[in-house]
């Protein structure tokens, strides 16, 4: 029946029993796939061939195939086997009777045709790698003899083939590979595998490469098939007898440096037992449980370092500008034997001493020749700080292992990581070296934390420091400015930096920097020392925001976030300098983005707040003044510029009252200041808010009239994007930008409403005046922040619901037209803050009808957004202790929960599970039959013993077993769970 699913211009061919006529169909689709000129034939060919190779008949046609003279032609017949044996080693199709076991010495034989190209060659080898893979354990036992016998006389070949399979193996076990039987039973042909390797021989010249291809010598696959059977399946390699001797013979030789064998070495150290096999505990003591030959081969990787390092040495006086390839892949290999060495016998770096002296120098050395075995220097350094936290280290082996490789860190770093080396032609790849290197310097100072080499890490990057700044060698230093700023964000916790920042700090204000990468990396480290220039650093914060704010024509974005962030710490110690500082920022505020217009006034901002409290409200006020003057000409919203201009309002505005809130200290400035008011919250409120509304809304309240009119038509001059009424400030400009950036505004002026020391009565009316015009012309996004407004009882008492009516009306109107029910989240949000802040009196309101009607017809849509609210309210009103809750009211609430709940998000499961507790709390009588009813849709699918059960745990289960019930019943309900699920809520209670 397979059969029948071919192409049907081929069916004919099949049934008239014809291969031979369906090998030139393919073959001719095959040449027009490859060589065709028309785009048309070429896709029409490749759909045929797809069709092909999923039919059984493809297994007979490809074999035929093989044979073809046209490589192209033999290529996709060896594709197409390989691809059947992969499906079925995978499971994804059966295979019919011993098909792979007669495939395997069909294939066999086809890999000695020389007419058999190297690429349809490769393709079999691997077919062959899964066919072992899917037979070893059932039909083909001896599968390591039958490939190593075939190796006499295609050595490439079988050792390709023998390479292939834990690759193969990994594909298709998805347990643990090591201990899965079909591993057990290929590791029974290891010591013969073992035996043929160490059989093998390097060429004479010692030149071998690892592609892990056809074209590699035999000795290459060996070795590389003996790193993967170890690598992946877990085959024990130090444990036969001459197997260390015989790498140990090898590092010695012209083959010693080429890739297979050293990746052989480094899977070698980096699976054997490790420093435990030769040494028993931290006295050093050697054990006699070592692996046979170990010491031994220990001793030939430390020879051949040993006899390369001279030479390194002598590179790394001067390095040269780029390593060969071969070179730098040699280099680099090495490097990875040291650092596995060391991270497999850590304790050789202190109880052998010759040894360590040559791993530690010669890591050293190529750090200073080829930059790019950052890697392995991090990994030592890795090494070295835990086995120091886990208290390993013996007494002075710290101190020494720091001052022996310590120096050579510094100067690779000096060396290679200025953005003017000649070393690396890649900014990106420059960059992560960067990193890597400064992750170097700054675990250094870690590992020598609370030591005497604490101080001598730190004056190995001083001294470069100063005598590239005596050579005015700014990119010199640049880049131990970088390297001390990752030691500053590592000590950011500290209470104080080390004494040498000072001279850093000041070093910046001296150089003579020009580039953008210099001035970022000092504007960066200046950033980072933040918290500390209100204590250890305060003598360097005036003169750091100078250097800060000059900067800022130059770059612009980090400059002035960092300038924001100094202020933020050490606010209270710029007072008197706040205004020459504000005559900076406005002279520079027609110059640079909105981004940073509002960064710089932040920071004056964070200054501000920790003036006397009389004092704040006209400083914000001030502060702000150029947001006045750019709208007292009015704005014209058909108008890009005056657009832009708004943005820009908005974002000065916005980052202002944020960083005021966030607060000084508590023995000044907006800390001190009381709660009265007839706007306040009460205790709610801290005094830090309190402070940000009280200057948000003086500010407010005197630009009111030139921001309500342009506010207004932005908003209702075009859609408002889904998430903007909730969306945080955006400080690049974009119309949307704007709109996000008005509600947002709006947001805070109905919180600055509520907590307010002066001046909320007449942001609360402006409030509700723009959001009213807003919900006539159909625009109810500003909805949200009346909302907010609505979490004080007083305004919401006093001033939302005088005109709750009309708001009502607007949402009402805004259903019947059928517009999207997303847009009435804001409307949801401000029901359910009145709710929770009116309750009786919200609910006793002739708009409770109204309300009621529209959380019906919200219930139906399965969107969290708009949800939330309407359960919240309908919690509050289920709850409500009146008369006036008639029977017929509550039904008409449970009815569509009952209806509808099993199709809401599990996220909304705490709100659920509280709405029913109260629906059965104070409505038992009513929820109950209601929940009985088997017309719900949530147990209209069920079995009617599981509707019985269902029914019985609406009347029955209370608390966590209820809430389980709600989650499970509506998975069964969404096809998510079987509705077997439901049987453990069958025991009552």
């Amino acid at each position: 029946s397979l059969w029948l699913d071919l192409p049907k211009d081929w069916v004919s061919l099949y049934l008239q029993r014809a291969p031979l006529a369906m090998a030139a169909e393919v073959r001719k689709q095959v040449l027009e796939l490859y060589l065709g000129k028309s785009p048309e034939a070429k896709q029409a060919a490749d759909a045929k061939l797809r069709e092909f190779q999923e039919t059984s008949l493809a297994w007979s046609v490809s074999q035929e195939l093989l044979g073809d003279s046209e490589a192209t032609v033999q290529f996709f017949a060896a594709q197409t086997i390989y691809n059947k044996v992969q499906q079925v080693a995978k499971g994804y199709q059966q295979a019919e009777g011993p098909l792979l076991q007669a495939l395997a010495p069909f294939l066999l034989q086809q890999l000695r045709s020389p007419a058999l190209t190297q690429q349809s060659r490769q393709r079999l080898v691997l077919a062959l790698a899964a066919i072992a893979v899917h037979l070893c354990a059932t039909t083909w036992f001896n599968v390591v003899p039958d490939l190593l016998s075939m190796s006499e006389a295609q050595p490439q070949c079988a050792w390709c083939i023998i390479l292939a399979i834990p690759e193969q193996l990994a594909s298709v076990v998805h347990t643990y590979v090591k201990t899965n039987q079909r591993t057990v039973a290929l590791l029974t042909g290891a010591p013969a595998l073992l035996a043929a390797a160490l059989a093998q021989r390097p060429a004479e010249g010692g030149v071998e490469a690892a592609t892990g291809t056809l074209s590699d010598s035999p000795f290459s696959l060996a070795m590389q098939s003996l790193s993967q059977w170890s690598k992946v399946m877990g085959m024990p390699l130090l444990e036969h007898s001459g197997f260390a001797d015989y790498l140990g013979a090898l590092l010695r030789g012209p083959a010693g440096s080429s890739e297979p064998v050293l990746e052989l070495l480094i899977e070698v150290l980096g699976s054997s037992s490790g420093s435990f096999a030769l040494y028993a505990g931290a006295s050093g003591q050697k054990t006699t449980q070592a692996a046979p030959g170990l010491e031994g081969l220990l001793a030939a990787v430390i020879g051949t370092i040993g006899g390369l390092l001279p030479n390194i040495q002598r590179m790394a006086e001067s390095p040269p500008t780029s390593l060969e390839g071969t070179d730098a892949a040699s280099l680099t290999l090495w490097a990875r034997v040291a650092s596995t060495l060391v991270e497999a016998y850590t304790q050789i770096l202190w109880v052998e001493r010759a040894a360590a002296d040559v791993v530690l120098g010669f890591l050293g050395a190529c750090f200073l020749v080829h930059p790019h075995i950052a890697q392995c220097v991090f990994e030592l350094w890795a090494i070295l700080k835990d086995a120091n936290r886990d208290e390993k280290l013996p007494a002075g082996a710290l101190g020494a292992l720091l001052r022996q490789l310590g120096p050579a860190c510094v100067t690779s770093l000096a060396r290679f990581g200025r953005w003017d080396s000649p070393h690396s032609e890649d900014a990106a790849s420059l960059r992560q070296l960067r990193e890597a290197q400064q992750d170097i310097v700054v675990d250094m100072l870690c590992i020598a934390a609370g030591s005497p080499e604490a101080p001598w890490v730190l004056s190995l990057l001083q001294e470069p420091l100063q005598r590239a700044e005596a050579a005015k060698d700014w990119h010199g230093v640049e880049v131990f400015w970088y390297a001390f700023s990752g030691i500053a964000e590592a000590l950011a916790d500290e209470p104080s930096l080390p004494d040498v920042y000072q001279f850093v700090v000041q070093s910046i204000f001296r150089a003579e920097v020009s580039t953008v990468e210099q001035c970022e990396t000092a504007a960066i480290l200046l950033r980072t020392c933040g918290p500390h220039f209100e204590t250890s650093l305060r003598p360097q914060l005036a003169s750091s925001v100078q250097w800060l704010v000059g900067k800022v024509p130059q770059i612009p974005e980090t400059a002035s976030e960092a300038v924001q962030e100094l202020c933020g710490y050490a606010g209270q110690h710029l007072v008197p300098h706040i205004g020459e500082f504000l005559k900076v920022v406005e002279d520079a505020a027609a110059s640079v983005s909105p981004s940073v217009d509002a960064s710089l006034h932040g920071a004056l901002v964070g200054i501000a707040r920790h003036i006397p409290d009389d004092q704040v409200v006209a400083a914000f006020g001030q502060i702000c003044q150029g947001t006045s003057r750019q709208l007292q000409g009015g704005i014209d919203v058909t108008l890009e510029a005056d657009r832009q201009k708004l943005h820009r309002c908005t974002c000065v505005l916005l980052r202002c009252t944020l960083v005021m809130e966030q607060g000084g200290s508590s023995s000044s400035g907006p800390s001190s200041r009381s709660a009265g008011g007839a706007g306040g919250t009460g205790g709610a409120a801290s005094p830090e808010q309190r402070a940000s509304a009280t200057c948000l809304a003086s500010v407010l309240n005197a630009q009111w009239q030139a921001l309500a009119t342009p506010c207004q038509r932005l908003l209702c001059a075009a859609p408002v994007p889904r998430d903007a009424p909730k969306g945080k400030p955006i400080f690049e400009y974009s119309d949307e930008a704007l709109q996000v950036n008005i509600l947002a505004l709006l947001r805070y002026a109905g919180k600055a409403a509520c907590d307010t020391v002066t001046g909320g009565d007449d942001l609360s009316t402006s409030l509700l005046q723009l959001a009213g015009a807003c919900c006539r012309e159909g625009q109810l996004a500003c909805l949200f922040s009346v909302s907010v407004l609505a979490q004080n009882e007083a305004r919401a008492r006093t001033h939302i619901m005088p005109v709750f009516g009309d708001i009502c009306q607007a949402a009402f109107a805004h259903v019947q037209a059928g517009r999207s029910e997303h847009d009435l989240v804001s409307f949801l949000e401000l029901i359910s803050s009145l709710a929770a802040s009116l309750g009786d009196e919200l609910f006793q309101s002739a708009q409770l009808e109204t309300l009621l009607r529209l959380c019906t017809m919200a219930l139906a849509v399965a969107e969290t957004d708009i949800l939330k609210p309407v359960l919240v309210f309908l919690l509050k009103l289920v709850m409500w202790r009146s008369p006036a809750l008639t029977p017929q009211l509550v039904q008409e609430i449970i009815q569509p929960v009952l209806f509808n709940f099993h199709k809401w998000p599990r996220i909304l499961g705490a709100q659920i599970f509280k709405l029913f507790s109260a629906f059965i709390e104070r409505h038992e009588a009513i929820f109950v039959p209601l929940a009985a009813s088997p017309s719900l849709p949530c147990v209209a699918g069920l079995s009617p013993g599981e509707r019985a059960i269902a029914q019985k745990a609406f009347q029955g289960l209370r608390g966590p077993r209820l809430r389980a019930f709600l989650g499970d019943l509506g998975a069964v309900a969404r096809s998510e769970n079987s509705a077997d699920v439901l049987h453990a809520y069958g025991v009552e209670g």
